[in-house]
């Protein structure tokens, strides 16, 4: 990735979500030997929107490699480019004209287990719903906040790439093992890829806040 797209945060906003479909890990980088460039060659993924075509060139014979450029090409892929949003704007397309699509989202995870779920793991920190309204901590914003978010599905199923997550969080199959030379303050969260769909499967019945503003989150 260039410099501006990790500056931007793209990074962030697109390999948790490829990493959370396919169990493979991307690690970006700006300079040397790589796999695959986002740059002029290649085959096109996306646009800046008022500017540059975005073309991903996959330099070697990896299959993860032409795995991430089918993923930039499918459905959850562009959603994920298009709702790059860093300031509230959206900055790629994957149209040919800079234009907003409308998609519609699924969610293949089990509601009701989702339920359950989100009390056990976020309900010390969250508010999740009536169940512990009167619980979480002030600061952290609830679930129906959070829902009111237009990128809310976007941010449950990555959740444990933000902070303050990434330091007490473990997801089955994808996230390192914790430092075991660095004491944990707070016991750890440990959730795997199907609980996870299955919570935001539950969020999506929730009816989000109005707040009259975006909820802001690392």
């Amino acid at each position: 990735m260039s410099e501006d797209m990790l500056a931007e945060g793209l990074d962030k906003q697109l390999l948790p979500r490829f990493k959370f479909k396919h169990r493979i890990t991307i690690t970006p980088v700006t300079e040397g030997d790589a796999d695959m460039a986002f740059g002029a060659e290649g085959n096109r993924v996306f646009q800046r929107i008022g500017g540059d075509v975005i073309r991903l060139d996959i330099r070697t014979e990896s299959a993860e490699a032409r795995t991430f450029l089918d993923w930039l090409k499918s459905g959850p892929g562009k959603a994920a480019i298009e709702s790059f949003k860093p300031d509230g704007t959206q900055v790629y397309t994957t149209e040919q004209a800079a234009v907003v699509v409308e998609r519609t989202e699924t969610f293949e995870g089990d509601k009701v287990d989702g339920a359950r779920l989100a009390l056990v793991h976020c309900g010390r920190c969250h508010v999740v719903d009536k169940r512990n309204r009167m619980g979480g901590i002030g600061s952290t914003p609830s679930f129906a906040a959070l829902r009111g978010r237009e990128n809310w599905s976007d941010l449950f199923r990555a959740f444990w790439a933000h902070n303050p997550h990434p330091s007490f969080t473990q997801v089955e199959g994808v996230t390192e093992p914790f430092d075991p030379n660095k004491a944990l303050h707070i016991a750890p969260v440990e959730i795997t890829m199907d609980e996870i769909e299955a919570i935001t499967a539950f969020v999506a019945t929730i009816k989000p806040k109005e707040l009259g503003r975006p909820v802001q989150a690392n």
